[in-house]
């Protein structure tokens, strides 16, 4: 542990906190993709699946039943206690172009060729496009409430800090996991249009985020 990973991952529960608690005080989702949820979700359950064979420190797996629980928790409120305000047809990302391609991709370029190893794969890939359903939904809508701006701006501090944490470890302790570093990587990039517009915009006062409509 370091201080960037540490760091990371503060980063990435205020997040999912940031979400939650938007949903539930507001008793609205409006403007939230419940596909990115869905696949968060999924991310989650395939890459913690060894919270059942092995343990690693308390610490560890208490982040990890907390991510898991408030996944699900946020896919419960958008989908049924406030599947009312939810704006199905705002969502319209189609997700079986990333599943598909993001399952093949595990079975192919993976640590190791067991159930375990491949579904862990599969959620570091797919976690590097999951948020890209609600990217594309704010681009479609031309807009984005600034609580929900916050909630993407803490996830791309997440993704950054962990590229910050993999250079430390390599230098630290010559560790290096490409699988983890490429897809950080990928993610990290779908985020950079979104930080700019987040500190021109957001950070200046304005109660949402606009954004260009697409042709």
């Amino acid at each position: 542990m370091n201080i960037f990973r540490l760091s990371g991952d503060v980063c990435h529960l205020v997040a999912i906190i940031i979400l939650f608690l938007k949903i539930w005080r507001s008793k609205s989702c409006a403007g939230i993709s419940g596909k990115s949820q869905v696949l968060f979700a999924l991310v989650f359950t395939t890459r913690y699946l060894d919270l059942f064979t092995s343990f690693i420190s308390v610490y560890n797996t208490i982040m990890k039943v907390v991510y898991l629980v408030l996944a699900y928790a946020t896919v419960s409120f958008i989908y049924f206690r406030f599947r009312n305000s939810y704006d199905s047809e705002g969502d319209s990302f189609r997700v079986e172009f990333l599943l598909v391609p993001v399952a093949g991709l595990s079975f192919l370029e993976n640590y190791a060729f067991t159930p375990l190893e491949i579904l862990w794969t599969f959620s570091i890939y797919l976690e590097s496009v999951a948020i890209l359903p609600q990217l594309f939904m704010i681009t479609k809508t031309g807009e984005a409430e600034s609580i929900t701006t916050h909630y993407l701006f803490f996830l791309g501090l997440y993704r950054t800090l962990y590229l910050a944490n993999w250079v430390w470890r390599y230098h630290v302790e010559g560790f290096f996991d490409q699988i983890a570093v490429v897809s950080g990587v990928v993610q990290t990039i779908f985020y950079c249009d979104f930080f700019y517009l987040y500190f021109t915009r957001v950070l200046r006062g304005s109660g949402k985020m606009s954004l260009p409509m697409p042709v």
